[in-house]
């Protein structure tokens, strides 16, 4: 007997307007709301994005593409939002968070793919053939003991 899993890097449905997602700030800043909460794949996905990143504090971040600085800061619910300058277009803004969208969603996929491996290892399940699909999913089949 065998099980399949299909593991997708989910797409993170935002069901609001894209301009509902920034919001204007004090000063020359505006935010754009992201879904990110864990701190190490926000990193990871601005690393792998092409960017440098500096730890400010805990809840805080600083990163930059080309001249332009980007700072992420969590709020009270642990979510992160990217705060820009107001001379960064709004477009090229929410371009770059869907990118790294993309790139954090990838990593949890990821993370989930290396748990679920080593509790399957756990629980006597063998991997009994895995192919990854054009569209990134990961398709697993376990044999059952």
């Amino acid at each position: 007997m065998s099980i399949e899993l299909v593991l997708i890097p989910v797409g993170i449905v935002v069901i609001q307007a894209a301009s509902s997602l920034i919001e204007r700030k004090e000063g020359n800043t505006y935010s754009v709301h992201t879904v990110m909460k864990r701190q190490h794949l926000l990193q990871k996905a601005i690393e792998q994005y092409g960017c440098n990143v500096s730890e400010i504090n805990e809840n805080n971040y600083q990163t930059e593409v080309g001249d332009i600085k980007i700072f992420f800061r969590q709020n009270e619910k642990g979510i992160f939002e990217a705060i820009f300058d107001e001379s960064v277009k709004r477009e090229e803004a929410l371009e770059f968070i869907e990118n790294l969208h993309t790139e954090y969603k990838y990593l949890i996929q990821q993370e989930t793919y290396q748990k679920l491996l080593q509790q399957a290892h756990e629980k006597g399940l063998l991997l009994e053939s895995e192919e990854i699909q054009q569209d990134r999913s990961i398709l697993l089949t376990f044999n059952i003991n």
